[in-house]
């Protein structure tokens, strides 16, 4: 006998309902102050511990609605992080997975930002993500879904696309220059180009999408399936690996099952 899927298409459609509505929610100018506000705490987080700013400034955004979530209002936790047994401090509980869940609270944002990255530092299940570089986005939202950090099953694509649509890699390089006129010319940038907040109505867990790159030629996005490598997917598309891994920026041929890569257009 077949199993029954309508209860887990269900919780999956309402899952995904939810995150939509709560990222309609939020404006590019409210994400934009919240960049402005927390990106120096990123910036000094990753030079002490090397958690990529940009990966913690975009679950931030994620995890606090850009700062606006009940839970952070009450407790200055911007991780979503869980009490767990090891933790002594003081403590809210709020409705998430389950009612009533106990979670960490901080006296300021700035404890809230240290323990995120001491816990990824000292978690054995996130030890690989210090093995991807700091600028390997992609990696570290990827991994940090595949070490079970959300449940939420399009986190990593969420990550992903705050980080591209705010340029906040360019926080790692100003991390590791250190150079203050560069932050304020970052925060120039992303106030002289203002985002539409629905941006994320776009994110599902599609196998194929069109997008339209900076240059105006369509791509593909394609996510990658079990047993799928970069040879595979190269002659789906009648598109050389090497022009692939070109527009995805990829250092060798390794792929993650879920991971979106961009499919560029063939020439004519």
């Amino acid at each position: 006998m077949k199993r029954n899927t309508m209860p887990y298409l269900f919780g999956l459609f309402l899952i995904l309902s939810l995150q939509t509505t709560k990222a309609q929610g939020v404006s590019s100018n409210t994400i934009v102050a919240y960049i402005k506000t927390y990106a120096d705490l990123a910036i000094r987080e990753m030079k002490r511990t090397g958690v990529p700013a940009s990966i913690k400034i975009a679950q931030g955004i994620l995890e606090t609605g850009a700062g606006n979530s009940d839970l952070v209002q009450r407790s200055n936790n911007h991780f979503g992080i869980k009490c767990k047994s090891s933790w002594t401090g003081d403590k809210v509980y709020h409705n998430d997975d389950e009612e009533g869940e106990c979670f960490r609270k901080y006296e300021s944002a700035e404890l809230s930002y240290q323990d995120h990255s001491d816990y990824l530092a000292s978690q054995p299940r996130y030890a690989f993500l210090f093995e991807y570089k700091e600028d390997d986005y992609s990696a570290w939202a990827w991994g940090l879904k595949k070490a079970g950090y959300a449940t939420n099953p399009v986190y990593a694509q969420i990550l992903i696309k705050y980080i591209e649509t705010y340029s906040l890699n360019d926080l790692n390089k100003i991390a590791r220059t250190d150079n203050e006129k560069e932050l304020n010319a970052f925060y120039a940038r992303l106030e002289s180009q203002p985002v539409a907040s629905s941006y994320l109505n776009t994110i599902a867990p599609e196998t194929k999408k069109k997008a339209k790159s900076k240059k105006g030629r369509h791509r593909t996005m394609h996510v990658v399936k079990k047993g799928e490598s970069l040879s595979s997917i190269s002659r789906k598309y009648s598109v050389s690996v090497n022009a692939i891994k070109s527009s995805n920026k990829l250092k060798n041929d390794k792929l993650q099952v879920g991971q979106s890569i961009k499919i560029p257009k063939k020439n004519t």
